[in-house]
């Protein structure tokens, strides 16, 4: 009976080990998609999702069968990536989702946008190649479909609603091993029992990790074995160390109680073991049962040894600590011939202290081994360019902006430009919040013709914040486009006349994307003046694959870091200034952000002290735009901008907005960025906030 109950204790204990395993990396989505992230750091794992990116490219575009190897090299070079791990996390989050959906009847690991990250490491290969490689499809690398995998989905469905019987499930070892140890006469024969059967039952746990990763892969196809082994072993990995960690610990608990008595070596107890085990029985049913363990020990070595090195190295390991700590429980054994001796008693209680620190700094150990693979994924090395705004708020975060961004001389088509270059150049160079405008097109021939939508502002309203010079310059373009109305209105990027420049929002939008792709570490503030309804805004967003980065927590605070926001992929926080919708992830700006005022017509105005009052917003949000720029309608001044951009100019403003609004600068938006000393200034504010 009570050795039955030490064994029910130890196999409760390593069923509620199991569970607290599976809801920290199984069941917690973000345990899941960090055991995901360190699949992919194995080699075999990289190869594997390189061969299925370059078959994925093939299938979408069939004509490049003949430069497949190519594409698996530009896919090797791209799956190692942070860029990559950082899709890959963000699909594994998907699939977590869905796999715990009653409804879902498969799931698919289904990397978006693969195709962008090896089309910019085929452009190093082969230019020519990059140009014919799609960059829109979806790379799956996993599916669970029927079958036994469809069983196995079944099976992770239902083990959801027991996944938090874990305290309940260790309560109950707990309460059958102190039964254990009560039914026993002496007590430490009953500690020894429930430790030898805790010991045993979590080696052979530990044992299993080792054996399940080879058998996962017999059944993979051969090309993929590796891979599957090494997914499987990075799966496991956290399980195993945990059962190393409660044998190891109900060892050296069973061998202290043992050594009250005695001390206790384990070489003899080893010396026993290799005996009876080299000794033929005399029965002829054991010696069968001997020979079929022999063999299939044996064929279990031919076929998998390094399973065999591992598990032979594990178990030295584990004997090297089992004898450590024997040596140091016999130094606690009471010696016979001098136990009434005060002297020996005062050195029985010292080492019986020692034994007892020596336990405790194991538990230790051993709960630091548990607790080291917690769920959270790798985190991010640097966020926005600094490791130390991974750990900030991002209302504690200054961000580098541009005024108008998309009106940029390096843009095609663009008069009365207000930046040097154009959005993805920004990007590159470090600005972080996009001031953008939205408005109604129609693509002619010679040009984009403006159409004011429903709600709309006035072309009277339009005029008289851009200047009549502009609005005369706008409508001379019109007639040179020969636009008589018709067509089929799209959505552009336009400041207030898309005659005078415009740009296609997808089309900008896209390069957004493309550049949050490429640079996972990187977190975005888009603010748009939205002239367009809101659901012509968002189609835009969606239609440019920008939607997969968009924020969508809370937006007050206290607000995310931006390491998690970079953990969670929601890189981009959406604001608009009109019309919301109902998105979630789309928010009123003033509801969100105060600002300063926006109209200054000379350098002294923007110098004044009312030019960090509040404006639209009021002072309700919990995010400060500070507009930092000279209004010269309609040509914007670069003169101007070196001026008011530079370090003490825009230093000074800074430094008043946030003294006299008790805020940090959290957007600075400046025309021709490039010119003064945005950066330097932008970098000042972190650093101060930081202290």
């Amino acid at each position: 009976m009570r050795t039955l109950l030490a064994i029910l204790a130890a196999l409760l204990a390593a069923a509620g080990l199991a569970l607290l395993y599976a809801q920290r990396s199984v069941f917690d989505e973000g345990g899941f998609a960090a055991r995901t992230d360190a699949a992919l750091r194995s080699d075999a794992v990289r190869e594997a999702a390189a061969r299925r990116i370059a078959g994925a490219a093939v299938r979408a575009k069939p004509d490049l069968v003949a430069v497949q190897p190519l594409l698996e090299s530009a896919a090797a070079a791209v799956t190692g990536t942070p860029a990559f791990r950082s899709l890959a996390v963000a699909a594994a989050r998907d699939v977590h989702r869905a796999a715990f959906d009653r409804d879902a009847s498969s799931v698919t690991l289904a990397v978006t946008d693969a195709g962008i990250l090896v089309s910019e490491a085929a452009s190093h290969l082969s230019p020519d190649l990059a140009k014919r490689l799609p960059d829109d499809f979806d790379a799956r690398l996993a599916s669970v479909r029927g079958g036994f995998d469809g069983a196995a989905l079944r099976v992770t469905e239902r083990a959801d609603t027991v996944r938090r019987l874990w305290p309940l499930t260790l309560l109950a070892a707990a309460l059958l091993a102190a039964a254990a140890i009560a039914l026993s006469r002496p007590r430490r024969a009953g500690v020894i029992r429930v430790g030898a059967a805790l010991a045993a039952v979590a080696a052979l746990l530990a044992l299993a990790t080792l054996v399940v990763p080879r058998l996962a892969a017999t059944r993979a196809p051969p090309a993929d074995r590796d891979a599957v082994r090494a997914i499987a072993a990075v799966w496991l990995e956290p399980l195993r160390d945990w059962s190393l960690a409660l044998g190891l610990a109900a060892a050296v608990v069973a061998i202290a109680a043992a050594s009250v008595v005695r001390p206790v070596s384990p070489a003899p107890l080893l010396g026993r073991a290799w005996r009876a085990a080299a000794t033929r029985p005399a029965r002829p049913a054991l010696r069968a049962v001997r020979g079929v363990a022999m063999v299939a020990l044996g064929v279990a070595v031919v076929l998998w040894p390094g399973t065999a090195v591992a598990v032979v190295a594990v178990a030295a390991g584990a004997l090297l600590v089992l004898a450590g700590a024997a040596e140091l429980m016999a130094l606690a054994a009471r010696p016979p011939a001098a136990a009434a001796a005060p002297r020996a008693r005062r050195r029985t209680v010292l080492r019986v202290g020692a034994a007892a620190v020596v336990l405790v700094l194991g538990a230790a150990g051993a709960a630091a081994i548990a607790s080291g693979d917690g769920p959270d994924a790798t985190p991010p090395t640097a966020c926005n360019g600094s490791r130390a705004l991974c750990s900030r708020p991002l209302d504690d975060v200054a961000f580098a902006g541009t005024h108008n961004s998309m009106s940029a001389a390096g843009e095609p088509g663009w008069l009365f430009a207000a930046q040097e270059a154009g959005i993805p150049a920004q990007l590159r160079d470090g600005i972080r919040a996009l001031l953008i405008d939205t408005h109604y097109g129609v693509q002619t021939p010679r040009g984009v013709a403006s159409v004011l939508g429903p709600g709309s502002k006035s072309r009277a309203k339009i005029a008289n914040q851009v200047g009549d010079t502009f609005v005369r310059t706008a409508e001379r373009l019109r007639k040179t486009l020969g636009y008589r109305g018709g067509g089929t209105p799209a959505v552009f990027l336009c400041h207030a006349f898309c005659e005078v420049g415009a740009t296609g929002a997808v089309a900008a939008l896209t390069q957004v994307h493309r550049f949050l792709v490429a640079h996972p570490g990187e977190v975005l503030i888009l603010s748009i003046e939205d002239d367009t309804s809101a659901q012509a805004t968002a189609a835009a967003i969606h239609a440019s694959g920008l939607d997969r980065e968009v924020y969508r927590g809370r937006v007050t605070p206290p607000w995310p870091t931006l390491g998690e926001m970079v953990e969670r992929n929601q890189r981009v926080l959406v604001l608009v200034e009109n019309h919301a919708g109902g998105e979630p992830w789309m928010h009123r700006q003033d509801e969100i952000a105060q600002e300063t005022p926006y109209r200054f017509e000379t350098a002294a105005e923007l110098r004044a002290p009312d030019s960090c009052r509040p404006n639209r917003g009021g002072t309700r949000g919990s995010l400060l735009l500070v507009n930092h720029w000279v209004d010269t309608s309609p040509a914007p001044r670069p003169t101007l901008a070196e001026r008011v951009n530079a370090a003490g100019f825009l230093g000074n403003r800074l430094a008043r907005c946030e003294r006299e609004r008790t805020m940090l600068p959290n957007i600075v938006a400046v025309d021709f960025y490039r010119e003064g000393d945005l950066f330097g200034q932008v970098a000042k504010l972190n650093r101060a906030a930081a202290r």
